[in-house]
Protein backbone atom coordinates (compact mmCIF):
# COMPACT_ATOMS: atom_id res chain seq x y z
CA UNK A 1 0.00 0.00 0.00
CA UNK A 2 1.30 3.67 -0.89
CA UNK A 3 2.00 6.34 1.11
CA UNK A 4 -1.39 7.96 -0.49
CA UNK A 5 -3.41 5.36 0.83
CA UNK A 6 -2.17 5.64 4.37
CA UNK A 7 -2.93 9.68 3.94
CA UNK A 8 -6.26 9.03 2.66
CA UNK A 9 -7.10 6.50 5.37
CA UNK A 10 -6.32 9.01 8.08
CA UNK A 11 -7.64 11.72 6.57
CA UNK A 12 -10.86 10.07 6.67
CA UNK A 13 -10.45 8.93 9.71
CA UNK A 14 -9.81 12.52 11.39
CA UNK A 15 -13.09 13.63 9.15
CA UNK A 16 -15.36 10.93 11.20
CA UNK A 17 -13.90 12.46 14.27
CA UNK A 18 -14.55 16.28 14.02
CA UNK A 19 -17.76 16.68 15.17
CA UNK A 20 -17.80 13.91 18.44
CA UNK A 21 -14.19 15.77 19.05
CA UNK A 22 -16.13 19.05 19.21
CA UNK A 23 -18.69 17.60 21.92
CA UNK A 24 -15.41 16.43 23.51
CA UNK A 25 -13.82 19.85 23.82
CA UNK A 26 -17.18 21.15 25.37
CA UNK A 27 -17.08 18.43 27.85
CA UNK A 28 -13.99 19.26 28.81
CA UNK A 29 -14.47 23.10 28.96
CA UNK A 30 -17.85 21.96 31.29
CA UNK A 31 -15.57 19.99 33.69
CA UNK A 32 -13.25 23.17 33.47
CA UNK A 33 -16.68 24.93 35.04
CA UNK A 34 -17.44 22.50 37.87
CA UNK A 35 -14.27 21.96 39.01
CA UNK A 36 -13.91 25.73 40.21
CA UNK A 37 -18.28 26.09 40.27
CA UNK A 38 -17.62 27.89 43.62
CA UNK A 39 -14.94 30.19 42.84
CA UNK A 40 -16.74 31.43 39.22
CA UNK A 41 -19.65 32.61 41.25
CA UNK A 42 -16.74 35.50 42.63
CA UNK A 43 -16.56 36.62 39.04
CA UNK A 44 -20.29 38.58 39.44
CA UNK A 45 -18.52 40.47 41.74
CA UNK A 46 -15.56 43.25 41.23
CA UNK A 47 -14.22 42.88 45.30
CA UNK A 48 -14.29 39.32 44.81
CA UNK A 49 -12.19 39.12 41.30
CA UNK A 50 -8.79 40.82 43.46
CA UNK A 51 -6.94 37.83 44.18
CA UNK A 52 -8.36 35.73 41.36
CA UNK A 53 -6.51 35.37 38.23
CA UNK A 54 -6.34 32.61 35.26
CA UNK A 55 -3.82 30.61 36.52
CA UNK A 56 -5.62 30.57 39.72
CA UNK A 57 -8.35 28.90 37.82
CA UNK A 58 -6.08 26.40 35.78
CA UNK A 59 -3.84 25.41 38.95
CA UNK A 60 -6.99 24.22 41.20
CA UNK A 61 -8.37 22.31 38.50
CA UNK A 62 -5.82 20.35 36.92
CA UNK A 63 -2.70 20.91 39.02
CA UNK A 64 -4.43 20.09 42.48
CA UNK A 65 -6.81 17.89 41.09
CA UNK A 66 -10.45 17.94 40.42
CA UNK A 67 -12.51 15.50 39.87
CA UNK A 68 -12.79 16.69 36.40
CA UNK A 69 -8.91 16.67 35.89
CA UNK A 70 -8.06 13.79 38.25
CA UNK A 71 -10.27 10.93 36.45
CA UNK A 72 -12.98 12.49 34.07
CA UNK A 73 -10.67 14.37 31.72
CA UNK A 74 -9.26 10.56 30.68
CA UNK A 75 -12.29 9.48 29.75
CA UNK A 76 -13.43 12.35 27.52
CA UNK A 77 -9.90 12.14 25.87
CA UNK A 78 -11.22 8.91 24.79
CA UNK A 79 -14.64 9.78 23.22
CA UNK A 80 -14.01 11.42 19.90
CA UNK A 81 -12.35 8.50 18.25
CA UNK A 82 -11.52 5.54 20.47
CA UNK A 83 -14.65 3.37 20.24
CA UNK A 84 -13.92 3.42 16.53
CA UNK A 85 -12.77 -0.06 16.07
CA UNK A 86 -14.95 -1.42 18.81
CA UNK A 87 -17.96 0.01 16.60
CA UNK A 88 -16.79 -1.17 13.01
CA UNK A 89 -15.48 -4.76 14.80
CA UNK A 90 -18.80 -4.82 15.89
CA UNK A 91 -20.32 -4.04 12.68
CA UNK A 92 -18.43 -6.49 10.34
CA UNK A 93 -16.54 -3.70 8.72
CA UNK A 94 -12.73 -4.30 9.59
CA UNK A 95 -12.40 -7.33 7.43
CA UNK A 96 -13.53 -5.49 4.64
CA UNK A 97 -11.74 -2.36 5.36
CA UNK A 98 -8.27 -4.34 6.08
CA UNK A 99 -8.85 -5.73 2.62
CA UNK A 100 -9.05 -2.26 0.94
CA UNK A 101 -6.61 -0.40 2.59
CA UNK A 102 -3.99 -3.07 4.43
CA UNK A 103 -3.79 -4.46 8.12
CA UNK A 104 -1.10 -2.07 9.37
CA UNK A 105 -2.53 1.39 7.55
CA UNK A 106 -5.83 0.66 8.90
CA UNK A 107 -4.61 0.38 12.57
CA UNK A 108 -2.01 3.01 12.07
CA UNK A 109 -4.24 5.55 11.00
CA UNK A 110 -6.59 4.46 13.61
CA UNK A 111 -4.03 4.52 16.85
CA UNK A 112 -2.80 8.06 15.48
CA UNK A 113 -6.62 9.53 14.63
CA UNK A 114 -6.97 8.35 18.43
CA UNK A 115 -3.68 9.89 20.07
CA UNK A 116 -4.25 13.65 18.24
CA UNK A 117 -8.09 13.87 18.68
CA UNK A 118 -7.55 12.79 22.34
CA UNK A 119 -4.52 15.19 22.39
CA UNK A 120 -6.74 17.89 20.42
CA UNK A 121 -9.89 17.54 22.98
CA UNK A 122 -7.52 18.14 26.05
CA UNK A 123 -5.67 20.88 24.72
CA UNK A 124 -8.46 22.90 23.17
CA UNK A 125 -10.67 22.58 25.89
CA UNK A 126 -8.14 23.78 28.47
CA UNK A 127 -7.27 27.04 25.93
CA UNK A 128 -10.83 27.88 25.65
CA UNK A 129 -12.11 27.95 29.16
CA UNK A 130 -8.32 29.91 29.67
CA UNK A 131 -9.28 32.29 26.69
CA UNK A 132 -12.58 32.94 28.06
CA UNK A 133 -11.85 33.70 31.90
CA UNK A 134 -8.48 35.86 30.13
CA UNK A 135 -11.35 38.43 29.12
CA UNK A 136 -12.12 39.45 32.88
CA UNK A 137 -8.90 38.48 34.60
CA UNK A 138 -5.11 38.94 33.78
CA UNK A 139 -3.50 35.48 33.26
CA UNK A 140 -1.34 35.80 36.28
CA UNK A 141 -1.18 37.71 39.71
CA UNK A 142 1.85 39.13 41.59
CA UNK A 143 -0.01 36.99 44.66
CA UNK A 144 0.38 33.68 42.30
CA UNK A 145 4.16 33.95 41.87
CA UNK A 146 4.72 34.06 45.53
CA UNK A 147 2.26 31.34 46.29
CA UNK A 148 3.77 29.39 43.03
CA UNK A 149 7.31 30.11 44.22
CA UNK A 150 9.84 26.80 44.19
CA UNK A 151 6.98 24.77 42.37
CA UNK A 152 7.30 22.92 38.97
CA UNK A 153 7.59 25.57 36.29
CA UNK A 154 7.92 28.48 38.66
CA UNK A 155 10.10 30.37 36.02
CA UNK A 156 7.58 30.05 33.46
CA UNK A 157 4.79 31.70 35.45
CA UNK A 158 7.00 34.38 36.24
CA UNK A 159 8.04 35.37 32.47
CA UNK A 160 5.95 36.88 29.80
CA UNK A 161 3.16 37.60 31.83
CA UNK A 162 2.45 33.49 32.69
CA UNK A 163 2.17 32.19 28.90
CA UNK A 164 5.07 30.50 28.48
CA UNK A 165 3.48 28.31 31.74
CA UNK A 166 0.17 27.98 30.14
CA UNK A 167 2.39 26.54 26.91
CA UNK A 168 3.62 24.09 28.86
CA UNK A 169 0.40 23.45 30.40
CA UNK A 170 -1.74 23.04 27.57
CA UNK A 171 0.78 20.60 26.21
CA UNK A 172 1.49 18.42 28.93
CA UNK A 173 -2.70 18.52 28.09
CA UNK A 174 -2.24 17.54 24.58
CA UNK A 175 -0.04 14.59 25.90
CA UNK A 176 -2.09 13.73 28.56
CA UNK A 177 -5.07 13.47 26.10
CA UNK A 178 -3.38 11.45 23.19
CA UNK A 179 -1.51 8.92 26.21
CA UNK A 180 -5.17 8.12 27.44
CA UNK A 181 -6.96 8.06 23.97
CA UNK A 182 -4.10 5.53 22.42
CA UNK A 183 -4.99 3.57 25.75
CA UNK A 184 -8.25 3.64 25.05
CA UNK A 185 -7.73 2.32 21.80
CA UNK A 186 -5.38 -0.50 22.49
CA UNK A 187 -8.12 -2.15 24.97
CA UNK A 188 -10.78 -1.86 22.02
CA UNK A 189 -8.71 -4.40 19.87
CA UNK A 190 -8.88 -6.81 23.08
CA UNK A 191 -12.46 -5.54 24.01
CA UNK A 192 -14.36 -3.96 21.11
CA UNK A 193 -17.38 -2.98 23.46
CA UNK A 194 -17.59 0.85 23.37
CA UNK A 195 -18.59 1.68 26.63
CA UNK A 196 -15.97 -0.56 28.21
CA UNK A 197 -13.49 1.28 25.89
CA UNK A 198 -14.86 4.86 26.62
CA UNK A 199 -14.77 4.04 30.45
CA UNK A 200 -11.33 1.95 30.30
CA UNK A 201 -8.95 5.55 30.61
CA UNK A 202 -10.93 6.14 33.88
CA UNK A 203 -11.09 3.05 35.52
CA UNK A 204 -6.98 2.96 34.62
CA UNK A 205 -6.46 6.27 36.11
CA UNK A 206 -8.23 5.69 39.03
CA UNK A 207 -6.39 2.45 39.77
CA UNK A 208 -2.66 3.95 38.75
CA UNK A 209 -3.57 6.72 40.94
CA UNK A 210 -4.84 4.43 43.73
CA UNK A 211 -1.36 2.52 43.07
CA UNK A 212 0.49 5.52 43.72
CA UNK A 213 -0.86 6.25 46.87
CA UNK A 214 -1.09 2.36 48.63
CA UNK A 215 3.01 2.21 47.92
CA UNK A 216 3.89 6.07 48.47
CA UNK A 217 5.81 6.35 45.26
CA UNK A 218 6.95 9.71 45.63
CA UNK A 219 5.48 12.98 43.28
CA UNK A 220 8.66 13.51 41.50
CA UNK A 221 8.76 9.57 40.19
CA UNK A 222 5.01 9.64 39.11
CA UNK A 223 3.96 10.38 35.91
CA UNK A 224 0.75 11.51 36.16
CA UNK A 225 2.18 14.36 38.19
CA UNK A 226 4.09 14.83 35.47
CA UNK A 227 1.37 15.73 33.22
CA UNK A 228 -0.41 17.92 35.68
CA UNK A 229 2.52 20.32 36.56
CA UNK A 230 3.27 18.83 40.15
CA UNK A 231 6.51 16.86 39.16
CA UNK A 232 9.38 18.62 37.02
CA UNK A 233 12.11 15.85 35.80
CA UNK A 234 15.31 18.85 35.34
CA UNK A 235 14.98 21.95 33.99
CA UNK A 236 11.42 23.04 32.14
CA UNK A 237 12.96 22.21 28.63
CA UNK A 238 14.63 19.23 29.94
CA UNK A 239 10.85 18.37 31.66
CA UNK A 240 9.21 18.97 28.89
CA UNK A 241 11.31 17.13 26.18
CA UNK A 242 11.02 13.82 28.93
CA UNK A 243 6.91 13.92 29.07
CA UNK A 244 6.98 14.09 24.94
CA UNK A 245 9.44 11.21 24.73
CA UNK A 246 8.18 9.26 27.64
CA UNK A 247 4.58 9.99 25.92
CA UNK A 248 5.54 8.83 22.87
CA UNK A 249 7.59 5.77 23.29
CA UNK A 250 3.87 4.76 24.83
CA UNK A 251 1.57 5.36 22.35
CA UNK A 252 4.15 3.84 19.87
CA UNK A 253 4.23 0.29 22.19
CA UNK A 254 0.40 0.46 22.39
CA UNK A 255 0.03 0.90 18.24
CA UNK A 256 2.49 -2.25 18.01
CA UNK A 257 0.28 -3.75 20.24
CA UNK A 258 -2.69 -3.11 18.47
CA UNK A 259 -1.73 -3.93 14.97
CA UNK A 260 -0.56 -6.91 16.18
CA UNK A 261 -3.65 -7.56 17.92
CA UNK A 262 -5.70 -6.68 14.94
CA UNK A 263 -3.95 -8.78 12.44
CA UNK A 264 -5.12 -11.62 15.17
CA UNK A 265 -8.85 -10.95 14.69
CA UNK A 266 -8.53 -10.60 11.11
CA UNK A 267 -6.16 -13.75 10.04
CA UNK A 268 -8.57 -15.77 12.73
CA UNK A 269 -11.62 -14.56 10.94
CA UNK A 270 -12.97 -12.92 14.46
CA UNK A 271 -14.24 -9.78 12.75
Amino acid sequence: MSSKTFRNTFAADFKRSRLPMLAAVLAVIAGFIFDNYSDLKFLASEQGRENLSVFYYHFNSVSLGGMFSSYLSALIAALPFAAEYAVEHQSGMVLYLVSRIGVNHYSISKMLTAAITGGLTLCLGSMIFAAALSAQLPFVRPSDLVEHSGLPYDSLLASGNGIPYFGAAWYLRFLTGSLWASTAMCVSAFAPDRYVVITSPFLLCFLMVQFARLFRIPDAARLDMLFIGRAQWGSEPVSLLLAGTVTALFVAALTFVFCRRVKEVVQNGLC
